[in-house]
């Protein structure tokens, strides 16, 4: 690193956006952020190079975009929208300024449209590249929870799912050279492994169903799998997925299958990081684009072996486990 603190900090405020409900910004102990709703959504992720990244598969922009990405996705996932953002940053001695400095341009342009503001964080030296982030946002319409599904709900989805899983296998495998990065040059794999480097949750989703009466909602962060898991065992139901609805997920990755050797229907299964909203609907409701309908909510048996079942048979929870080695 070339640059101090001070001089390192001026230069992210450059490339970083105020938000539209920003009172006070970074240059303070803290941050104001205006709440008219009454009420904060806030969540938080870290990202560490080498376990949630490559830095020689993606690009610094593309690591910047991924952190924001995911944590926008947190906050929709419960019907809301993101007011402001904090960053940290870990930062090795060994990584260039401008390398730093485009991590934090492609955070800041991933969130810019939202109309969130990235409003301080911190900095720190250290052993490996890290980015921390967490994210304040608020529900429109109401927050939408993960403990709110009943039998005879509709399960829904909105977005992609497989797709992410998809694109590491393709980078893992070499099938795809990590220095392919255009649309152009990934042809065919361009959707799966631009989605693996930068997720493209269906932000807008979440306040779509929320405004619809979804019962509960999350995103797909660990697989569907597991979080469709967590969901059941909030709302204390079971969780049926029909697998003529989810036929076209599997069809989609046949091709990235084949040429892995792996299997397209495990990653739709539990393949995590696509960020698709996941949510419930009461029973006859027209589902709101753009959700499509995979399931039914069932009601929960004595003695249950699995939360979730797929044409009537049990599904272990077999998506990202942080602490899985």
């Amino acid at each position: 690193m070339s640059l101090d603190e001070d001089r390192l900090i001026a230069r992210m405020r450059e490339v970083l956006p105020y938000g539209e409900r920003t009172l006070l910004w970074s240059g303070d102990d803290c941050a104001e952020i205006a709440t008219p709703e009454g009420h904060v959504l806030v969540t938080t992720d870290v990202l560490v190079d080498g376990r949630h990244f490559r830095r020689d598969w993606s690009s610094p922009s593309q690591v910047g975009r991924r952190a924001a990405a995911q944590n926008l996705a947190d906050i929709a996932s419960q019907g809301g929208i993101a007011s402001a953002l904090v960053v940290s940053l870990v930062i090795p001695s060994y990584l260039d300024t401008d390398w730093v400095i485009d991590v934090v341009r492609g955070f800041g342009a991933q969130i810019a449209p939202t109309g969130a503001g990235v409003v301080g964080g911190d900095l720190s030296g250290g052993t490996e590249f890290s980015i921390s982030v967490t994210a304040l946002g608020y529900a429109p319409h109401g927050p939408v929870h993960r403990s709110g599904a009943r039998p005879g709900d509709s399960i829904a989805i909105a977005g992609t799912l497989g797709h992410s899983a998809a694109g590491f296998e393709l980078l893992n495998s070499g099938v795809v050279p990590p220095n392919m990065h255009s649309e152009e040059a990934l042809g065919r794999w361009y959707e799966p492994v631009s989605t693996y480097r930068v997720p493209r949750p269906p932000l807008k989703a979440g306040v779509i169903a929320a405004l619809n009466n979804a019962t509960a909602m999350m995103d797909v962060s660990d697989g569907l799998s597991t979080d469709l898991t967590r969901m059941a065992k909030a709302s204390n139901v079971i969780m049926d997925l029909y697998p003529g609805n989810l036929a076209g997920d599997v069809e989609k990755l046949r091709e990235a299958a084949e040429a892995t050797g792996k299997d397209a229907r495990n990653w739709v299964l539990h393949g995590g990081e696509d960020h698709a909203m996941l949510a419930t609907f009461p029973p006859n409701t027209v589902l709101p684009q753009p959700f499509r309908k995979i399931g039914a909510v069932g009601t929960a048996r004595d003695n249950l072996t699995s939360r979730v079942r797929i044409d009537g048979v049990d599904l272990a929870a077999g998506g990202w486990d942080h602490f899985r080695v």
